[in-house]
Order: structure tokens, then C-alpha cells, then sequence
């Protein structure tokens, strides 16, 4: 049998860091077994559903670079083959046609609450007719018995089946509910494992009635459980951002929150490195975790720090053109990644760098802090000083620590003495990468500039 799983999420939002980890979950699981990874959008919802929201999800799942195998489906453009199967379902007696007005709705919902007991229309057994055409179609559970579902994530759950509601598939307006398109839909694209959140988990029970009373074979279920924030409860914006795409703009690359949200609930052998072949040889439904997992940004920044590193420097250069829109000619290009492995010591994300792309990349820049600029002109004969043994020097990095290591000497200072103002003289601040490193990267003529400079 191949395999065929599919992500369907409705696009009235953003998409979720945890319909992210789910899209993962269902790529590597198809790719593992050699088989199709597809999504759905499900936007039967006209009312919610955006093509804000529609776009989110396109982009959401290009960053992570988890792509269909084939044309994306829109649910919206099956609804002919709901309506078929919900009239087929009415036809074999095993749906009927439910007349309740909205008075008589509430009356039996507000019963069902007082008792606990089910939602089953006074019309489910009525064989006199009505002409009436503003009626809903619902499905007729059935009584007795057990709904067994053999869970891939969660093991065996059943659930008698007098508690089961008879759910509307199709509304007054003909147009089907989720119920029933979601499992017409996983039928026509020959889905064979639905791995979704466990709060589908009440739905499955109910929708393989549906594939039992139309003889269809019935899928591999694998409900995974939701993702909680920090302090247990279910994730929200109070956590952070909720949104995937948020994180592409908080400067995370793609394999490193592939990698994060693939061990929400699941850990891989090699967690820290990405290495797809590997991660999809290992993936295993049987090995996800049956309790929530709990988002944690430090083990998101540790993840995405490590992998920044082992980047190839002119990628990482080429996400920080683009995301702050650099302009830069080659000279300024080649200072910034040459100074890149020092920057991205200190940083969780690359865009943790915009303080210091200005020094960097501008020849003329100078430091504009007031408070600094007082320190500057105080200190501004050492600074000479140290210019001028800094020009009598060959330029190498042993050079440089050299000089400055002389000056240290013969003024009888400590490193300590001149490390701040030199920082601040050259990039503005007091914190920067190896000050060697910097003065030898920033080049002879510029660091002597700033370095000369009359404050």
C-alpha cells in the first residue's frame, strides 16, 4: 500500500506553530514510507476564511520548505461530491432529514446539557413526510455498541456509541459541514493516515461512521498532542508568537525551526543538526510522546544559535541582505562576512546583528552617542597613540595584537584601559566581537579614521 498523508488546514488564520509541527509530522512520515505528502485547504468556511489567511499558509509552509507533492486541493471546489455523498447517506437510510426550528434546537441542546446525553433529533425515527424544504440532513449514529479506533499515537481508544451525537453533514443552505468534507475529501485523494491534533480526536469517532455506512476502508489515525506553552496551558500569543511565518521575520532560519518543531513531541537522535535523509529515516508515529509538549524559545534560540554557525557564510550573508534590504558593494559585503563567525558568536538570530551592520559596512561611520562621545574626547590622545603604532605596524592580526599589547606595556595599563574607548571609537558601542579581529577586518585606513577622528 503507499502511503498518502495530508495536511488540511482551514485558512481562517494564520498558520499555527502546532498545524506547522503537524505539517512536518505528515511530510517526514510520507517521505519515510516513500509516499505523497499532500494539503488541503479547507476554506468551506466562506465567512472566516481570507486569502490573507490562504496566503499565510503558502507562505508559512515555503519557508519551512515542506511543499505538496502535487497540486494543492481547495475543499471548496469539491463541494458537488459532499452534497453527492450526504444525499447517497440520506438515501440508504442511514441519514435523515432533521425539520427542528431554532426554538425547538435550543430546547434539545439545552436538554442534552441538563442530562449529558446526546443530540438526537425527535425526527430521526419519523416516517411521516414533511414538504418542508428548510431542513438539515444529520447523520443516524448508531445506539449501541462500541466505535473502536486503534490510535498509531495515542493506542486503542473507544467510546460507546450512545453518547454520539447525530451530527448535521449538511446544512440548511445545502452546504456540507467539515464532517462530512473531510472524509469525503480523505476518501477521493485515497488518504491513508490522517495525522492530525488530538482535538480531532472526539471528530474521528464520529466521521468513521461515516466511512463504515459507505463500506470505505478506513484510514490510519494518529492524533498528536497540542502543543503548551512554558507554563503548561495551551500555547497562545502570551507565549510569544503563535504565527510560523513570525518566526522566518524574527531572524530563525528554516532548518532550525524544522528541527525545533519536529522534537515538540518527538526527539530525534541528531536534534541540533539538519540532516533530512537522516530525520526521515528515523521518524516514527509510535515514538511521539502521548502528553503535550511544551514550547521553550531558549531551546529554540540555542537550536537556531548552533545552526546559524554551521551555515555557510555567504547564505547567512544573503538572509541578511534580504531581510534588512542591503545595498552593499563588494567591499562592504566581503567586512561584513568576514566579521560574520565573530558576530553570530554573540547572537540567537541573524537579525541580532542590526547594531552592528552600520559600522561595518559604512566607511565614514561615527560614533553618535553622547554619553560616548564625552568618554571619546577625553581619551582622545590615546586613541592618537594607538592610531599611530597602529600604522606603523605590518597589517596581520598578529601585528595588530602586538601593537596593541606594546602600548599596554609601555603605558603600563591594563587591557582593560583601552579595550572600551577602542570599541567605542570603532563600532560605537562597548560590546563588540575580538577587537583584534575587528580593527584587522575593519582595514588600515578606516580604523585609523575613526581612530584620528577630532571629537
Amino acid at each position: 500500500m503507499s502511503v498518502i498523508t495530508r495536511f488540511a488546514p482551514s485558512p481562517t488564520g494564520f498558520l499555527h506553530i502546532g498545524g506547522a509541527r503537524t505539517a512536518i509530522f505528515n511530510f517526514l512520515f510520507a517521505k519515510k514510507h516513500k509516499g505523497k505528502y499532500l494539503v488541503r485547504i479547507e476554506d468551506t468556511d466562506l465567512k472566516r476564511s481570507t486569502d490573507e489567511a490562504i496566503q499565510a499558509i503558502h507562505d508559512g509552509l515555503e519557508w519551512l520548505n515542506i511543499v505538496p507533492d502535487e497540486k494543492i486541493i481547495y475543499q471548496s471546489q469539491e463541494v458537488k461530491s459532499h452534497v453527492k455523498i450526504a444525499v447517497e447517506l440520506l438515501e440508504k437510510g442511514f441519514a435523515y432529514k432533521c425539520y427542528l426550528n431554532s426554538d425547538e434546537l435550543k430546547q434539545l441542546r439545552f436538554k442534552s446539557r441538563e442530562n449529558g446525553s446526546p443530540i438526537k433529533s425527535p425526527w430521526r425515527d419519523k416516517l411521516n413526510k414533511n414538504n418542508d424544504d428548510s431542513f438539515v440532513i444529520r447523520l443516524k449514529m448508531p445506539s449501541k455498541g462500541k466505535t473502536t479506533i486503534r490510535d498509531l499515537v495515542q493506542g486503542e481508544v473507544s467510546v460507546n456509541n450512545e453518547i454520539l451525537d447525530d451530527m448535521i453533514i449538511l446544512r440548511s443552505d445545502r452546504s456540507p459541514t467539515y464532517m462530512l468534507s473531510s472524509v469525503v475529501d480523505d476518501y477521493n485523494m485515497g488518504i491513508t493516515h490522517i495525522i492530525r491534533g488530538d482535538d480531532h480526536l472526539n471528530n474521528a469517532f464520529r466521521q468513521v461512521q461515516i466511512i463504515k455506512f459507505l463500506n470505505w476502508k478506513e484510514p490510519s489515525y494518529a492524533h498528536v498532542p497540542l502543543i503548551h506553552g512554558s507554563d503548561g496551558l495551551k500555547l497562545s500569543k502570551r507565549h510569544g508568537a503563535t504565527n510560523i511565518f513570525d518566526y522566518h521575520k524574527m531572524g530563525y532560519t528554516t532548518e532550525a525551526m524544522f528541527l525545533y518543531l519536529m522534537q515538540l513531541g518527538w526527539t530525534a537522535n541528531n536534534e541540533n543538526d539538519f540532516d533530512l535523509d537522516k530525520i526521515i529515516k528515523e521518524f516514527s508515529l509510535e515514538k511521539v510522546n502521548k502528553s503535550p509538549a511544551r514550547f521553550d524559545i531558549k531551546k529554540l534560540n540555542s537550536i537556531n544559535s548552533k545552526n546559524l554557525r554551521q551555515k555557510d557564510l555567504d547564505e547567512v550573508l544573503e538572509l541578511i541582505m534580504k531581510h534588512f534590504s542591503l545595498k552593499l558593494e563588494n567591499i562592504q559585503k566581503y567586512r561584513l562576512k568576514s566579521l560574520l563567525p565573530e558576530l553570530l558568536k554573540r547572537t540567537n538570530t541573524y537579525i541580532e546583528i542590526k547594531d552592528d551592520i552600520e559600522w561595518i559596512t559604512i566607511d565614514d561611520f561615527i560614533c553618535n552617542n553622547k554619553d560616548n562621545l564625552l568618554i571619546l574626547k577625553d581619551k582622545n590622545t590615546t586613541l592618537k597613540e594607538i592610531g599611530f603604532l597602529l600604522n606603523e605596524c605590518i597589517w596581520s592580526k598578529d601585528s595588530i595584537d602586538s601593537c596593541l599589547k606594546k602600548y599596554i606595556i609601555d603605558k603600563s595599563l591594563k587591557f582593560k584601559d583601552i579595550g572600551p574607548i577602542l570599541r567605542i571609537a570603532l563600532t560605537g558601542k562597548t560590546s563588540s566581537p575580538d577587537l583584534v579581529t575587528v580593527i584587522y577586518e575593519l582595514g588600515c585606513t578606516i580604523s585609523l579614521n575613526r581612530l584620528n577622528y577630532k571629537y
